[in-house]
């Protein structure tokens, strides 16, 4: 028993900083004001070279639109969501979802891409595209199309 409870002790001491080494990440999106069906969005990272490492959200579980959030869909390769989906999202409605980021992609050129579409309105390929920084955390960011504003918080 002793040893049995030592060893657990040690092991999860040693998985300590590897729990340390991501943090949760609160990201909200608010779809601005239109008339129409609700918006697909894809959310998804990538590297300082640009090269694509994850899926953090898609809104809209009709896979045969998630061609219509092209640049996601192009950065897959057409595989789709890695990530997690959730239902699409209303005008003038707020998307918060959280994502467990790695402190070693804070500020080291890592970037959070959204693309966003309407079924039979239009697309907004890569519409939001920021990098993930510690200084732009709380940050109002615009959108320039379905998007009203967009930040995120640690």
């Amino acid at each position: 028993m002793y040893r049995t409870s030592t060893a657990l002790i040690l092991s999860l001491a040693s998985l300590a900083p590897i729990a340390a080494e991501a943090a949760p990440v609160h990201f909200s999106v608010t779809i601005a004001q239109y008339y129409g069906p609700n918006t697909f969005l894809a959310m998804y990272l990538t590297d300082a070279a640009g090269n694509y490492k994850s899926t953090v959200w898609v809104a809209g579980g009709r896979t045969s639109y998630w061609r219509h959030l092209r640049t996601w869909y192009r950065a897959t390769g057409g595989a789709g969501a890695d990530g997690v989906t959730g239902a699409s999202v209303g005008a003038g409605r707020t998307l918060t979802v959280t994502h467990d980021i790695s402190a070693a992609m804070m500020d080291a050129g890592y970037v959070l891409h959204i693309d966003a579409a309407a079924e039979g309105i239009g697309e907004s390929p890569d519409e939001i595209s920021i990098p993930i920084t510690k200084a732009g955390a709380g940050q109002d960011i615009p959108g320039n199309g379905f998007i009203a504003n967009f930040k995120y918080r640690m």
